[in-house]
């Protein structure tokens, strides 16, 4: 005998099943979305502190290799406290360039100065500026650049202002940089400290 009450759902129990799985395509799919942008976030973060390091190795290779110019200055040119500029044969053709590193407001520059003529000279209206680092964050008690001289062993003070450039055997750098401004995780801090080799026995 057949029962008296038809098989299958009602309208009302169609129109729930359709509201639960909307909602959860609509959970899932939201879930997705902020663990792609999650992963890209953190994925640009660790390229930017790699970004970083590199520039800051490419820094310290660059500045530790500071020589006497072509035309036979002094290896280091001025040193102030968001600008620093040597004689390093950065390109290895064996003459050295220009190099200045100094900040513009929050970025960090590098130019680059190559000689030219007998005997050589360094025309700064040839010098090819790039930028090496972005979104960058001083604080007022430490400056990008100090200065140290042979005394340094590890505890002293950096070089006051004005600064007298013979007397400067190390370089440190200093500053914190944010990749997304008013986001997490927040500024990154990087230090180097570096010697430069030519000037050790000066």
């Amino acid at each position: 005998m057949r029962s008296p009450y038809r098989a299958g759902f009602s309208l009302i129990e169609v129109l729930v099943v359709v509201a639960v799985a909307t909602t959860i395509v609509f959970v899932v799919s939201g879930l997705s979305s902020n663990i792609n942008l999650l992963n890209g976030f953190v994925s640009q973060q660790l390229q930017s502190k790699s970004d970083i390091t590199q520039t800051l190795q490419i820094m310290t290779t660059e500045i530790r290799s500071a020589e006497t110019s072509a035309n036979g200055s002094y290896p280091l040119d001025v040193a102030a406290t968001s600008t620093f500029s040597f004689y390093s044969d950065i390109n290895k053709n064996g003459s050295a360039e220009h190099v200045r590193y100094f900040l513009s407001s929050s970025t960090i520059y590098k130019g680059v100065i190559a000689p030219t003529g007998t005997p050589a000279n360094y025309p700064t209206a040839t010098e090819v500026v790039t930028d090496v680092v972005d979104n960058i964050i001083l604080t007022t008690s430490t400056p990008l650049f100090q200065y140290y001289d042979t005394l340094y062993s590890g505890t002293q003070q950096p070089l006051s202002y004005p600064i007298t450039i013979a007397n400067i055997r190390l370089v440190g750098i200093n500053f914190a940089a944010d990749v997304k401004p008013q986001q997490a995780p927040g500024p990154q801090y990087f230090s180097q400290l570096i010697e430069i080799r030519n000037l050790r026995s000066n």
